[in-house]
Formats: structure tokens, sequence, C-alpha cells
């Protein structure tokens, strides 16, 4: 929402300085069922199925949010290595060091609320011979022959005591040739005990709702798994397309089109952690909401915007900021201040409206990097849309007034804002 997915571009295209002192805050420390455990000391027996899993990161980071779960969010690439189609009967995260139970609940939507665990995002087409119950949708249970695609995983606990710290995934497929069924365990991945990254918010203000964040749903964001420098990247998997919502659940005082409509357009951008730029771009025009995208590319698609190095391996990115608005004393090189404003909120590069497209990331590039966890010191959650979201989509950037749900304002503190709620930062 509010953005072009980047990996549609890109497609189209196709024809570490750790500053001392001014590392932003982490959360305290891990308990002691995070000591290190060797993934190959637990690997499951040697098993053959035909369907194998890549989960497309090494590390995968358990991360709080204000939903009240915490969520291990991540994507895998599936692959059928046999000629004939499988049915996906199940794919269950289990915990190796639990004898390879099953764990935490895994739950994942997509942007109309359709459940499609366990389903695969083909890469390409399904075949036409009647083998798909639905060819219009966009998630299947069957994988032709030779055929692949990615998976994407939700799996969330109540209790973060109940997380593991390996974790492995049974998968049950059935052949469509045969009918026989084959189950099979892919070997771990190791679930981090480091805490994600402890960040301030980056706007101020009133009625800022997450759009295109983490985790429930498959949005644009979570489902841009980009082929860049020859392997599949997932950048953007906990970014938030942030756009502030007036007391009538509107986004505008005017028609649509016209920038000037946007009351938050311009609105200041803080530095959400002391750090280093190490990337910045300026001359980007604006884009007219609501209009095709002019003149973007796989290299400007952030529009004008900030990569800052936070430290520790840890980078942010501020994308599609007001032309003119990045003060001039800021360059690669210039050391940031936690709070300090580095811009405006503007509607440059692949913005289809004025947003704040916010990503942690573990490389200074906004695409050829790996989408990390983070959450803010303080926040205070005013609501959640109800509509879901594609529809919130069609109807805020029309003009058309969103049905928020006001709720008693509640301060939350070391979560990550969840997709859909609508909050309240630095109001102090």
């Amino acid at each position: 929402m509010r953005h072009i997915p980047w990996h549609l571009i890109i497609l189209s295209a196709l024809a570490v300085f750790v500053i001392a002192g001014l590392s932003p805050k982490v959360a305290l420390g891990a308990p002691d069922r995070c000591r290190a455990v060797a993934d190959n000391t637990v690997s499951p027996p040697l098993n053959l199925a035909p369907m194998t899993l890549r989960i497309l990161q090494s590390i995968i980071v358990p991360v709080a949010a204000t939903d009240g779960l915490t969520h291990l969010a991540y994507a895998g690439q599936v692959t059928n290595l046999q000629p004939a189609a499988i049915e996906i009967v199940s794919v269950d995260p289990v915990d190796p060091l639990k004898g390879f139970a099953v764990t935490g609940q895994s739950k994942q939507l997509d942007v109309t609320g359709a459940p499609i665990t366990g389903r695969v995002k083909l890469f390409n087409p399904p075949p036409a011979d009647g083998s798909q119950t639905d060819p219009g949708q966009q998630y299947f249970s069957k994988v032709p022959g030779g055929g692949s695609g990615i998976m994407f995983f939700d799996v969330t606990y109540k209790n973060a005591g109940e997380i593991p710290r390996l974790l492995s995934h049974r998968i049950t497929v059935k052949s469509t040739d045969t009918g026989v069924t084959t189950v099979g365990t892919t070997d771990p991945v190791q679930v981090t005990c480091a805490p994600p990254v402890t960040l301030r918010p980056p706007l101020v203000g009133h009625g800022w709702w997450d759009g295109n964040g983490c985790c429930a749903l498959v949005n644009a964001h979570r489902s841009a798994t980009l082929p860049i420098n020859g392997d599949i990247r997932v950048p953007e998997q906990f970014a938030i397309d942030y756009v502030q919502v007036d007391a009538q659940g509107r986004c505008c005082a005017g028609p649509p089109r016209d920038l000037k409509s946007w009351p938050f357009f311009g609105a200041p951008i803080l530095s959400a952690a002391a750090g280093k730029v190490v990337e910045v771009a300026i001359d980007e025009p604006e884009q007219v909401p609501g209009e095709p995208l002019v003149g973007v590319t796989v290299n400007n698609a952030a529009g004008n915007h900030i990569i800052e190095d936070i430290g520790d391996g840890k980078y942010i990115l501020y994308a599609h900021l007001r032309r003119g608005s990045i003060p001039s004393s800021i360059k690669a090189g210039t050391l940031l201040q936690s709070g300090q404003q580095i811009g405006e909120l503007g509607n440059t590069g692949s913005s289809t409206a004025p947003h704040l497209h916010f990503q942690v990331m573990d490389r200074p590039s906004a695409l050829n990097a790996t989408g990390l966890p983070f959450v803010f010191d303080t926040q205070t959650v005013e609501g959640h849309v109800r509509e879901t979201a594609a529809e919130a989509e069609k109807t805020y950037e029309s003009g058309r007034a969103l049905s928020v749900e006001t709720a008693k304002a509640e301060v939350r503190r070391l979560q990550m804002p969840a997709e859909g709620q609508v909050f309240g930062y630095n109001l102090q």
C-alpha cells in the first residue's frame, strides 16, 4: 500500500562502522534458554521427500508486537523435485529440541484475510490442466512437477518462554500421480536470542496508521521476495508504510491527487537512533498521488532517502522523503543524533501516495539486504483499522473514510508496531 512493490520494478527492469557511544538501546539480556545450540547436533533422521524448503535467512529473530504476540516471521523457497505434481498436505514448524514436536501457532493470511498457511506463491502460473482448484488465486496447495515458489510463515507465541532455540519444519505431501503420501523433516535453522534493536519512533503526533507492516498478512512488503544479485532477498519483511488518518479516518482535506490535500505531507521525520549516514538521495521529484509512477527504476525506487548505519550490522532506511527536505548538512559520513530531524514525509520514488517507508536491514542497501525486526522504546496504541488490508488501501487512497476502531490510549514499550493498528508517537 502506498507504494508499488519494488519486486515489480525489478522484474520490469530486467527486459561496518560501529560508532562508540552512538549505538541504539538494546533490550535486556537473554535468558538461559538462549545458550547457543549447534543445529547439526539435532538434525532429524535422514529422510527423502520430493519437496524442499529453504528458509531465506540463516537466523530467525523473534519479536514482540503490539498485538500481544511474539512473532517468528520469515519466508522459504519451496521446490518440487519430482516430475509429477504434489499436493501439500501440511507444513508444520517443529522444535528439534523437543522431539520435533509442533511449536507455536502457524497462521498466515493474504491481504483479503483469506488463509494461505502452507500454500505456495508459485514462480510460474499454475498449469491449465485443471489440477488447481482455482486458477485465479495466488497461493496454491499443489506444486507442479519441477515447480517452485515462496511460502510465508508467521509463527506466534503468547508465552515468549516457549519460543524454540532451533526451528525445523515437518512437510507432508501427496503425489498427484501415485497418491503416495510422504513425510519429511528439514534441518533446523537457528532462532536467535539476541533481541531486536530498540529504536525511537521516527514520527510525531497522533493517528499514524501502520500499513503493510508485519506479520499476520502477506502484503506488499512481506511478498517482496526479490531476485537480487543471484539470490532471493527479503529486504522489506518487517518494513512499515506510515500514513496518517484524521479524526474521520480520512487521508485528505481535498482532492486526493493534489499533494496539498494531504495534511501530513511534509511532516517531520526524525532519526530513530544515533548513527552514521551511509547513503543519501535528494533530487527525486514528487509523484502525483493516484497517477502512474513516472521515471521509477530499481536504483531510485526509494525516492529521496537516507540510509543510516546504527551499528552492530544494522541499518535504517527512511524512504520517499519530500524533495528539498533533507538538510544540506546531512551527507554520507554525517553523524546523526537520536530524535534529530532529518527530512520531511514525501511522495518520491515508488510511492502512490505520501508516506514514510521505514525499515531495518542487515546491509546498507534498500533492496540487497535481509529485513530485520525492531521495536520502539515507547508508543501509544490508539486503535485499529477494521477493513481488510486490501479494502483499506482502496478506501483510504480514494479519499473515503476508513472505519477506525478507537480505543483507550495504551502505552506500549519495547514492541514492534502491528500491521493495521493506529499509533501516537513522541507525544511528550
